[in-house]
């Protein structure tokens, strides 16, 4: 918020070198007790010193001294507000989005307090998410067809071409992300740009992320993919989002606790044409995933056989989250989601800190994390909680954390 600026305070008359004549001493001035900058009361001619303003703001300065005198006291210290306690303000033991994972029957642990730690992929053998690039009207054309199969998707949004668009709200209201693909899908330095022309880095990303919160009803924006692949964008995207994906594929993939560069995480491009099945399909991705135990990101552009750049059928694209969601053992999901899942992952405490017979593990998010998200847990034995409540032991195999409340609690 821009607030207009008063002129300076005075600045505070020395104290002359001598002493007074006898004058009695001046009245002291109430401070502005709105003000950033008011100025304490003003001294007597002569004698002692003024004394200060009463009320005035911790900048205030003090009164100024009589002839000879001391000038008076400023306002009070500024103070630090104090901390908030998450509790007041998290719901802990609900469900999180996060599908069930395929295990059942998982008896409670049942042995000596501790042993908290964080379950790879929530539970699932590996993780892939399907992210569609560009706002292209294939994209809404064949939405019915992909939202059928009942994984959700990640769509990055040109400005440039969204619009205010009901089919992005609907996508939105139907799970989907919507994630930041700028305005103008240019390079960082201007070039290259895919539609209309460059401004500048810092308004063609704000631009469109305000644009999809206002458009389209979402409450806020966290991930960012770079357009064109371009690297300058890393690091104004860590500046404003939880994770960037760039362009380059690494069939590495990307591993729990992995030490991959959040702002320039890999993908798997469509190639032109590419099927579901066969070697390099897109099948093949994830197979991949489920014998690494890692997580894989596919980018697919348009969804006809239009000439465009990389085209592929939507026809195998929804026979490939098909098959993925037929495997049973993959998490798939929005990148935020996966995202948000590997990054505190890597930030959760390895080693509990005793609090009398009690553990307790404490973590702080990292800059840009959405709310409302969770962490799948299991523990050696113990009862576990979040701001006094006990937590459900899910007979999948763990407890769900709210990662909100900043820490939990296994107790006897």
């Amino acid at each position: 918020m821009y607030v207009a600026c008063a002129d300076p305070p005075k600045k505070p008359t020395k104290p002359g070198a001598g002493a007074g004549t006898g004058g009695a001493i001046g009245e002291a001035g109430a401070g502005n007790s709105g003000g950033t900058d008011a100025t304490s009361g003003k001294g007597g001619t002569s004698g002692s010193a003024a004394e200060g303003g009463e009320g005035g703001a911790p900048e205030a300065i003090g009164g100024e001294g009589g002839i000879g005198g001391e000038g008076g006291e400023g306002g009070a210290p500024p103070t630090e507000p104090p901390p908030i306690d998450p509790c007041t303000t998290t719901t802990v033991g609900g469900k999180s989005k996060i599908p069930a994972a395929p295990t059942t029957g998982v008896a409670k642990p049942a042995g000596a307090v501790g042993g908290l730690h964080v379950i790879n992929w929530a539970g699932f053998k590996g993780a892939i998410s399907y992210t569609f690039d560009d706002a292209l009207a294939t994209h809404k054309t064949h939405y019915a067809e992909l939202n059928a199969v009942g994984i959700p998707m990640t769509f990055y949004l040109v400005g440039y071409n969204m619009g205010t668009d009901p089919a992005w709200t609907k996508a939105a209201e139907d799970g989907h992300e919507l994630g930041n693909h700028t305005m103008h899908h240019c390079d960082s330095n201007g070039d290259a740009c895919g539609w209309g022309a460059f401004t500048n880095i810092a308004m063609e990303i704000d631009e469109c992320t305000a644009k999809i919160k206002s458009n389209f009803g979402v409450p806020g924006v966290y991930t960012f993919a770079s357009p064109n692949g371009s690297t300058g964008w890393a690091a104004p995207a860590s500046q404003r989002f939880l994770v960037n994906r760039g362009v380059y594929d690494d069939p590495a993939g990307i591993a729990p606790n992995g030490d991959n560069y959040p702002y320039n995480l890999p993908c798997h491009i469509a190639a032109t044409g590419e099927t579901a099945a066969g070697a390099k399909g897109f099948n093949s991705v994830s197979d991949d995933v489920r014998t690494k135990g890692t997580w894989r990101i596919i980018l697919a552009h348009a969804l006809e056989m239009d000439g465009s750049y990389n085209p592929v059928l939507a026809s195998e694209v929804v026979a490939a989250m098909t098959y993925t969601k037929g495997l049973g053992d993959i998490w798939a999901d929005t990148v935020v989601s996966i995202g948000a899942y590997w990054r505190a992952q890597k930030v959760f405490p390895a080693v509990g800190t005793a609090a009398g017979t009690s553990k307790v593990y404490s973590w702080k998010l990292p800059e840009h994390f959405p709310p409302g998200q969770y962490l799948r847990v299991t523990a050696t034995g113990g009862k576990v909680t979040q701001c006094g409540t006990e937590l459900a032991w899910d007979d999948h195999g763990y407890y769900e954390i709210n990662l909100d409340a900043g820490s939990v609690t296994v107790s006897p």
